[in-house]
């Protein structure tokens, strides 16, 4: 059922999608992929624009963030607190994982994709006939070109000087995209920890472009080369004196309650009389006319 509909949503409508864009750009299967990689980024973008925002908005609230951890030391009490000041911000942690977590099925689709949009056999080519849609300028964009740039996008990462040298860059690319991206970690141990996750990143990614086909390959770098070019137009680049053209907002600081203090305190009506007032004076006249 999974796997049924992972084809349909997925994988058939990444195949056409990627024969169609090599129809257009001239037969190269591997500007199709370029091309594919920029329709995603586009479409997605309003999604990474916000993960930028709240990655942006992490990092301004660190500094209350550390005041609750060292104030509560009951974690129930802690975690609630932590809460209400991610909701008074308009923060939510897992924001930042939107894009990320896109990625996984689309690199998925597009591994199974290219292997089966480049078959390397006359049954192959007869199966990915069975894939296309039934129309008539899809069907006779096939067969691709499977060569781009001297590489052949059938062959994986393990496969001679092409597949080390993509390899290399989808480590490289995905390392550069973790550097231009903003920190919110304010805290010694958790910036040791997102340093290693900054090295981590690109060697599980680099060690999964070695069993993957470098059709993938050129996916990532393309993709991490964009993001990256978000990341300079949201954060600008310091050391370049590169300003960012996005401007996110950030959450202002929460006011402290206001502490009552003597002038706050309400004061008494001018002519306020007690309950047992007009008894008295009611009494008093009494004895006066006695």
């Amino acid at each position: 059922m999974i796997g049924d509909l992972f084809h349909l949503i997925i994988l058939q409508p990444m195949i056409n999608l990627l024969v169609l864009l090599s129809h257009l750009l001239f037969g190269s299967f591997g500007l199709a992929i370029i091309a594919f990689t920029i329709l995603v980024r586009v479409f997605t973008f309003p999604l990474t624009l916000r993960q930028l925002h709240q990655t942006r908005a992490m990092q301004a609230l660190q500094p209350r963030i550390q005041e609750i951890q060292k104030k509560y030391s009951d974690p129930r009490r802690r975690q609630e607190e932590m809460l209400k000041a991610y909701r008074e911000a308009g923060v939510n942690p897992l924001g930042c994982l939107g894009p990320m977590l896109i990625q996984f099925p689309i690199l998925i689709g597009l591994y199974y994709a290219i292997r089966r949009t480049l078959p390397e056999s006359p049954e192959a080519l007869e199966q990915l006939s069975n894939q296309l849609y039934n129309w008539s300028f899809i069907q006779r964009a096939v067969p691709l070109e499977e060569h781009f740039l001297g590489l052949d996008l059938r062959a994986f990462g393990n496969e001679g000087l092409g597949g080390f040298v993509m390899v290399l860059l989808v480590g490289l690319t995905t390392w550069l995209q973790s550097r231009t991206t903003v920190s919110y970690a304010t805290d010694e141990r958790a910036r040791a920890q997102q340093q290693m996750m900054n090295w981590m990143l690109p060697v599980m990614f680099a060690f999964f472009a070695l069993n993957f086909p470098i059709g993938v390959s050129l996916y990532w770098v393309v993709n991490s080369i964009v993001g990256i070019g978000f990341n300079i137009a949201v954060y600008g680049l310091p050391a370049l004196n590169i300003e960012p053209i996005f401007h996110p907002k950030t959450p202002a600081p929460a006011a402290a309650p206001a502490q009552p203090g003597p002038s706050s305190r309400p004061a008494p009506a001018p002519h306020a009389r007690t309950s047992h007032g007009p008894r008295r004076s009611k009494r008093q006249n009494r004895r006066r006319r006695s």
